[in-house]
């Protein structure tokens, strides 16, 4: 429990900063703050199901903590005022909406035929196949047109106006349908976190409803979990909470490391894949095993892979990376930039995953391909006077 309180008196005392400084809501400095606050309360309330946390991983989270808030505190403006002017945005010169039509009856197709084709009951069989599991037919194209269609998703709500609303509309069917094809908790809380971001930071919606959204976004991602649990699963509620909440920063200390792994094997799994397929190196065998603490779990907070590779150093390094690009992120989102908001908000699930784990680096060629698409929808709009 020592840790548990430390833990909350920092917190504590960094959300009180931010209170002082007027920091907005949605800056990173708050998000995370607030992240990990949720974090230890449920640490006191769960930590007699779990084994201690290990003084390496509560120092390694000192550390990771410590260096991302400092950053954010001094890197981020205090009272925001909103910057943002509508004189004029930006419109893609292509009427999209029949694509999106088709890709959306191609995508309730293949759900209906994966789900239903199974040796599993229907949401089962779709987790199953996002899993890539053998036996099970995928999705295939369709995953791959997943980062345009975020971009898209992005960018049209960051110029929303009335002639994109029909768009909008679109897009959202499209996300809302690639999160039931995945059956991914993941799935669902992305696009909704980032259109709240989206709105918060335009000023486009209250505290009030951000307070809805929570429990809209915590009771779907609850529905989604146990719509897909197979009829042997008797977890509850409780059980989830703890697992997925408290138990990554527990395992964090109990993880058995491989030190026959090149350097840094899962910080940089992006480019040895490339290396294995360019046949320059083959790729290393790893896994990141399950850790029972005592509830068996695979993941390990933000800080996992470069703890895992580069130990408390690589925790230093991973936190000022992620400060820094936040950051600088959030300064341009502030003061209108339109392109850092669309990055800002597509990349703010990092943020708030941070309590389970790195889902930047884990899904670095994907964030990648939704970086590269960001780019070339941005360069494929015109500008446009806000009228029309």
């Amino acid at each position: 429990m020592f840790y548990h309180l430390c833990a909350l008196a920092l917190i504590g005392l960094v959300l009180g900063l931010a209170v002082v400084r007027r920091c907005s809501l949605y800056s990173p400095l708050v998000i995370s703050a607030s992240t990990w606050l949720v974090v230890f309360i449920a640490g006191l309330i769960f930590q007699k199901r779990f084994y201690p946390i290990q003084e390496d991983a509560f120092i390694a989270w000192i550390i990771w903590f410590m260096v991302i808030c400092t950053i954010f505190f001094f890197l981020n403006p205090s009272c925001v005022k909103n910057a943002w002017t509508e004189d004029k945005i930006r419109r893609i010169p292509v009427d999209y909406s029949l694509p999106l039509l088709l890709m959306i009856v191609w995508l309730g197709y293949s759900i209906w035929v994966i789900g239903s084709t199974g040796p599993e009951h229907f949401f089962l069989n779709l987790r199953m196949s996002a899993t890539n599991l053998e036996g099970f037919n995928h999705l295939g194209l369709l995953l791959r047109l997943y980062p345009l269609v975020f971009a898209l998703f992005l960018f049209e709500h960051v110029y929303a106006h009335q002639k994109n609303k029909h768009l909008r509309i679109l897009l959202w069917c499209c996300m809302l349908l690639f999160a039931v094809g995945s059956m991914s908790k993941l799935s669902i809380l992305t696009p909704l976190l980032s259109w709240a971001i989206i709105q918060g930071m335009t000023g486009r919606i209250k505290f009030a409803r951000i307070v809805l959204l929570v429990i809209v976004v915590f009771s779907l991602m609850i529905s989604v979990h146990f719509m897909r649990a197979s009829v042997s699963d008797e977890h509850t509620i409780v059980d989830v909470l703890a697992l997925y909440v408290y138990s990554p920063l527990v395992a964090l200390g109990y993880m058995d490391i491989d030190g026959s792994l090149p350097f840094g094997a899962y910080v940089l799994r992006f480019f040895y894949v490339i290396s294995s397929y360019l046949h320059i190196r083959p790729m290393p065998a790893m896994t990141l095993s399950y850790t029972e603490v005592p509830e068996p779990t695979n993941v390990y907070t933000v800080m996992g892979l470069f703890y895992y590779d580069f130990g408390q150093l690589g925790v230093l390094l991973g936190a000022v990376f992620y400060g820094i690009l936040f950051s600088y992120l959030y300064l341009r989102s502030v003061n209108n930039g339109r392109l850092a908001l669309v990055l800002y908000s597509g990349y703010s699930i990092v943020l708030i995953m941070q309590f389970f784990a790195d889902v930047g680096m884990a899904f670095f060629s994907g964030n990648l391909q939704i970086l590269i698409w960001v780019f070339v929808v941005f360069l494929a709009s015109r500008k446009v006077p806000h009228a029309c």
